[in-house]
């Protein structure tokens, strides 16, 4: 191998293989971003609502965000005021446009 002569050096390399180990430990624990994280994958994850019918997160992602009117999101003591406990984790409201005939 090479030889290292300087202590700069020495520690400039110790704290990058810090880094890199450090960065694949915390890389290791983030959920991938493909993955489906819904009501049925995470407890703690919102509820959610499409024209007022509770939705699976899978179908919401679908959506067309050219067709949304307008969302609301409750969280918190808001969401369990006004929808109830069951709703701790929160409550994220969509409203789709009216389709035209």
């Amino acid at each position: 191998m090479y030889k290292i002569k300087t202590k700069s050096m020495k520690k400039l390399i110790i704290c990058f293989g810090w880094m890199l180990i450090h960065f694949s430990v915390f890389a290791q624990h983030q959920a991938p971003a493909n993955v489906s994280a819904g009501k049925n994958g995470d407890p703690a994850m919102p509820t959610y609502f499409v024209n007022g019918v509770e939705t699976p997160y899978e179908k919401v992602v679908k959506i067309n965000s050219t067709t949304i009117e307008s969302m609301n999101v409750y969280k918190g003591p808001d969401a369990i005021a006004k929808f109830g406990a069951k709703y701790k984790h929160g409550v994220v409201m969509v409203k789709l446009k009216k389709t035209k005939k």
